[in-house]
């Protein structure tokens, strides 16, 4: 089986091989074309985080994780996005496995079997294509690494927020904490990725085979798909009574006013990773 690499495009900024954190600055001034486009990249990338971290909350929160909550949701959200962005085609062949096993699930099951069932169900599919499909452009070994700097940032930013809550004179809003942790914990990706990287190649996480590491990351993605899924629609045709159930529906109260946040945290972060000349790290 063998994976051969895609060539870039030397004519686009976006596909240029990550060579630092920030770029040589020139002096013909911010590119504002270029700061809308990656404000609009990272806009998006907040509009799904947002709904992942705002899950995941509140489950850890009726899990009784209290102010740590912050720090197991971000890290947890950091490491998915990061695997979601890296893996590429690969993210979205996954992606799209979880939903469909979700939605069918839901369709025919949904009264005799469990959220658990659904993501393990979603999850083996997907590795089980990894395993057995072979996926013409670039191998995704560098999502681990990805993932690994998406985890210590996540858990970074979530562990300052879990510190200056309890001094705060109210609970945080969902739009103030998702605007902090897509701006702040994606500056601090594009910053230390490459270190990360290093550190995966060291510990030898990419000597393994391509199709090892794809199916492991299309199954972890396929699962948190179909358990987004399961999430998203649960307590409308109120299903499976107890933590998941709650945790959805306190959920959907929360949804809008996380994705505005993180839609607006990523925007201003995107800009201004461009203004200060900030490499892309898509092609890394």
């Amino acid at each position: 089986m063998s994976f051969p690499q895609q060539s870039s495009s030397p004519s686009s900024e976006i596909a240029q091989p990550y060579i630092g954190s920030i770029r040589s600055i020139d002096a013909s001034g911010p590119n504002w074309r270029m700061a809308l486009l990656r404000g609009i990249v990272w806009s998006l990338i907040g509009m799904i985080y947002a709904p992942l971290f705002t899950g995941l909350s509140e489950l850890f929160q009726g899990l009784g994780f209290g102010h740590g909550t912050f720090i197991a949701a971000a890290a947890l959200a950091g490491a998915v996005g990061a695997a979601l962005y890296g893996a590429r085609e690969v993210a979205l062949i996954a992606t799209g496995i979880g939903v469909l096993v979700g939605v069918f699930v839901l369709m025919l099951f949904a009264e005799q079997i469990a959220v658990f069932h659904v993501v393990l169900t979603a999850a083996a599919a997907a590795g089980l294509v990894g395993l057995t499909v072979s996926f013409p452009a670039r191998c995704s070994r560098h999502v681990p690494g990805k993932a690994m700097a998406g985890l210590a940032t996540g858990a970074l930013c979530g562990g300052f927020l879990a510190l200056v809550e309890p001094f705060h004179p109210h609970q945080f809003s969902s739009f103030a904490v998702l605007a902090f942790l897509v701006s702040v914990n994606g500056v601090l990706y594009v910053v230390s990725v490459r270190w990360w990287l290093s550190l995966s190649r060291r510990l030898h996480c990419e000597s393994r085979p391509c199709y090892v590491i794809e199916s492991l990351v299309m199954a972890t993605l396929a699962g948190v798909a179909a358990g987004s899924v399961w999430m998203m629609i649960g307590p409308l045709i109120e299903i499976e009574s107890g933590l998941w159930q709650s945790a959805s529906a306190a959920m959907h109260d929360r949804i809008p006013m996380a994705i505005l946040g993180g839609m607006f945290g990523g925007g201003v972060a995107g800009m201004l990773l461009e203004f200060f000349r900030f490499s892309w790290v898509h092609d890394l």
